[in-house]
Formats: structure tokens, C-alpha cells, sequence
């Protein structure tokens, strides 16, 4: 589809007076994690892309006033937007959108002195980086990036979706969870070449700015099913004092893992160039992040679970030639008259960790997670209140990791994800400054879940977790003596 329109671009150029071009849309879509229009300060994960393309129609994006009357220069647009964002270093991720003009229409331009206009044409190609400085996935209160972004100068300037030259942008966004809701604001500038639009007299020239701030806030409800987004965006143009605002507001919800659709739609306010009457929007996304890294702490000491989870070893079997005793002979005819004891039946898997009589259990608690995801979403209370107990434990004690998954998956990738799970839980308490040989890790897959038969995505996220076991030993029994005679 690109070929497609930039050869038709091409071609309506090479035919048609060149108008004073330049790139009537305003709106920003983001690239990444946040909502449709806001980021919300969080970078992917090193490895993780993000997929998006976006359906956007325009009611009045321009309306030229020659002091007598109005003139509808673009009634009606409808424009595409394919972008990508992926993730390179934990603080870098990189970006791209590429717009597409599908449709528009509108009055004749020529009425004052403007040479007609295409239906169709390729936009502003936009090349961006954003970088991490605060994130909650170290424990920081909120997640705060910096995105600097270059727009090229090969849109189709006759389908007013292209500048004479590039386009600079630089923005700070930050953003935080509170409750059930995840607020988050941006703040940047954009710098532009002159908007120059000239009429049939020589001395009616409409100059534009060539800088202009921009700001955003929005609004997003947290969880798996459906949510809603609301987005604010604001733009001030300096030199003329303009300022346009797009009040959009709408839901996102899920089709498949990791795929959501999202429809979005207000209206505009304000006299700057390119803002509409009324927007809306509709699109889908796909996210793809894979799970953290096994980090080890000490090689040494961890050097025989990674050859574990390398090499799973098969299961013992005792086969081996043994001295026996005569007991132990007739035990079958005295135990066993049917002789049926060397039948073997199939191992019970490995049990949850029983706190024993020389043990006492100081707290014990659970870490839910999504589907597919073993990743730790910034602070966790739970682990935070056992660091400090184990702290406050005179005899010392141990935190038992024991990580769990659903069924979805097969028996051995269920049991890497629940060490992946254990694992992460480890690294937050080794990060805390919890010795690492006060805390031992378990996987035991999907062998022992909360709800046997899981009806409802709530049920099943009950067996995705990993429970958190505080144990120290148990003090020893008063005891009295009497003196010796």
C-alpha cells in the first residue's frame, strides 16, 4: 500500500502546479506501552515490539475565511497510520510511524488562488527514540522517559501530508498506577518549517509558526478485559497565540493474546490549522514482550540450577543390586501374599513445602501474574514486609520461593515459567539486600493449582503465582530440671 500511494503522490505532482505544502495533521498517535494518543513514561522490555495500525477520520480539519466566507479546503479526510515501536536496551526503545492520506474531499480550492488538492498520499514518515530515567520496575515512583523524534520531509506535500523539510520533536512524558487507574502527562515542544499559504493577491500571505508546544494528559482503568482511555491534547502556537485542543475518550479490549482493539472519538476546539471538528479513531495493536532473563547472583553457587533446567534429569530409579536381609525377602509372602508388590505405580510429583515441628511459619502470601507474563510490576508490598520481618528474626530465618502456572501451556514450558516466576520473585529480595542464601527457589508447573478446574480468567490467574514462605526456627521447649541429690 505505500508503494501504491507514493507512486500515485509522484505522479499528481509531475501533473499539477505544486501547492505550498505542508503537514496538516496535529494528532500524534504513541508508539509502545500507554494509551492510543499518551504514552505513559514505560519503555518495552529489551526484545519486546509493539505492532499498531490505526483508522482516523477528520470532520473540517481546514476551513480557510477569505473575510467574506468560509471555505472548506478539507471536509472530510480519513487517514491511516501504521507504527512500531521496539525495545533495544532497557532504557532505549526505538520507533517508527509511517501515515498514509486514504480519502479526502472538500471545496475547490482554486476560488483563492490554491492549486487543487489530491485524494491520496503518504504522510510524514516519523523516526523516534525514547529514553528511560525513572522506571517502577526498580522501585521508583513513577516511570518518567524522555522521546526525541525526527519527522522526514518525503510526504505528499499536494495532499497536505508532507512539510518542505524536516520536522523536529523533543517531549517528556511520565506516568504511575494508582489503584485501578494509571494517570500520565507529556509535555514537549515541535519544531516545523514555516506553514506558508498563499491567495490570489501577492500580499495575502498566511504565515505559520515554525515552533510549537504541545501537551497531553490521560486516563486509562488497569486490568486484562475491557478498559477505558481518555486522552487530552493540547496545542499552543506561540507566534499567533493559537491554541487547539482533541478531547478523545473510548474503550480498548482484547481479542487474542497480546492483540487488543481500541475505537476513541471527541471533538476538537480551537481556530489553529488542522483541527477538526470531530475526530475518531479505530485500530488494533499487538504487544509481544518476552519474559525476564534468569539472572544468577553467584555463578557458583547457582551453577547447578542452570544445569538443571538445561538438562531436566529423568526420573530415579531404584534398579541398583543391594544386600538384602531375610526380612526383607519374605516380606512379600507376609505382606504381600498376591505377590503384586513389584508393580510400580506412577511417582506423586513433588509436594509445596509443609512447615515441619522444628519450624515456625512466620508469614505466608501469594504474587499473582498475568498470562504468559512472569515479569514483577514495580513494588511489591508482600515482599517488602517480608524483607523486614526476616530482619526482625532473632534466629535469622529463610524465605521459601515456590512459583506456579496454569494449564495453558505444556508440562515443560508450565515448568519454566513457574522458575521464571520463583526467579523474579528472588532477584526483588536479593535487590533488597537479602542474603542469597536466605532464600531458596522452587518450580513446580502446573502439578499443584488453587482451582482445579478453572472456569473464569480470575480462577485461572489464581494458579499463576508465586507464594512467598517465611520460616525460621522454632524455639525450644522450657524445660525444668531438678538438682541432683
Amino acid at each position: 500500500m505505500a508503494v501504491m500511494l507514493l507512486g500515485c503522490s509522484l505522479a499528481s505532482a509531475q501533473s499539477t502546479d505544486q501547492l505550498p505544502g505542508f503537514d496538516l495533521e496535529r494528532l500524534d498517535a504513541n508508539t509502545g506501552r500507554g494509551t492510543a494518543l499518551v504514552g505513559n513514561g514505560e519503555l518495552m522490555v529489551p526484545g519486546g515490539m509493539s505492532v499498531s495500525l490505526l483508522g482516523h477520520y477528520q470532520r473540517l480539519p481546514l476551513v480557510l475565511n477569505d473575510g467574506e466566507q468560509d471555505l472548506a479546503v478539507v471536509r472530510d479526510r480519513a487517514t491511516a497510520l501504521l507504527s512500531a515501536s521496539y525495545g533495544v536496551l532497557p532504557w532505549l526503545e526505538l520507533g517508527a510511524q509511517v501515515p498514509f492520506v486514504l480519502w479526502q474531499q472538500g471545496d475547490d480550492p482554486n476560488t483563492v488562488g490554491l492549486s487543487s488538492l489530491t485524494a491520496q498520499g503518504m504522510g510524514t514518515p516519523v523516526l523516534q527514540a525514547r529514553l528511560g530515567l525513572l522506571s517502577r520496575r526498580q522501585r521508583q515512583p513513577v516511570d518518567l522517559s524522555a522521546d526525541l523524534g525526527v519527522g522526514l520531509p518525503v510526504g505528499t506535500g499536494l495532499a497536505l501530508a508532507g512539510d518542505d523539510g524536516p520536522r523536529f520533536h523533543a517531549r517528556m512524558v511520565v506516568g504511575t498506577i494508582l489503584g485501578s487507574v494509571q494517570p500520565s502527562l507529556e509535555a514537549g515542544v515541535l519544531f516545523r518549517p514555516t506553514i506558508l499559504l498563499g491567495t490570489t493577491e501577492e500580499t495575502a500571505v498566511r504565515q505559520g509558526a515554525t515552533s510549537e508546544v504541545r501537551l497531553g494528559a490521560a486516563l486509562a482503568t488497569t486490568g486484562t478485559g475491557l478498559r477505558g482511555e481518555l486522552a487530552l491534547r493540547a496545542t499552543l502556537v506561540p507566534q499567533s497565540a493559537q491554541v487547539s485542543m482533541d478531547l478523545l475518550g473510548g474503550v480498548r479490549f482484547p481479542l487474542l493474546v497480546g492483540l487488543d482493539a481500541f475505537v476513541m472519538g471527541g471533538p476538537g476546539l480551537g481556530g489553529a490549522l488542522g483541527t477538526p471538528r470531530f475526530r475518531m479513531l479505530l485500530g488494533v495493536s499487538f504487544r509481544s514482550e518476552p519474559p525476564p532473563r534468569i539472572s544468577f547472583i553467584d555463578e557458583h553457587v547457582d551453577r547447578e540450577f542452570q544445569l538443571s533446567l538445561a538438562t531436566p534429569k529423568p526420573p530415579e530409579r531404584d534398579d541398583r543390586i543391594r544386600p538384602a536381609g531375610t526380612w526383607e525377602l519374605m516380606s512379600v509372602t507376609r505382606d504381600d501374599p498376591q505377590g503384586t508388590s513389584d508393580v510400580r505405580t506412577p511417582r506423586e510429583p513433588p509436594r509445596p513445602y509443609q512447615p515441619g515441628p522444628q519450624d515456625r511459619l512466620v508469614m505466608r502470601g501469594e504474587i499473582h501474574f498475568t498470562q504468559g507474563n512472569s515479569e514483577l510490576q514495580g513494588v511489591v508490598p508482600l515482599l517488602d514486609q517480608a524483607v523486614l520481618r526476616l530482619s526482625e528474626l532473632p534466629r535469622g530465618g529463610t524465605l521459601i520461593i515456590e512459583g506456579h502456572a496454569d494449564t495453558e501451556g505444556t508440562d515443560s514450558s508450565n515448568m519454566i515459567m513457574s522458575l521464571r516466576r520463583a526467579q523474579a520473585v528472588r532477584r526483588y529480595l536479593l535487590d533488597q539486600g537479602v542474603p542469597a542464601t536466605q532464600v531458596r527457589i522452587r518450580g513446580f508447573g502446573s502439578d499443584w493449582p488453587v482451582s482445579a478446574r478453572p472456569a473464569t480468567e480470575q480462577e485461572r490467574q489464581l494458579n499463576r503465582r508465586a507464594e512467598v514462605l517465611l520460616i525460621t526456627e522454632a524455639p525450644a521447649p522450657l524445660t525444668t530440671q531438678a538438682p541432683a541429690p
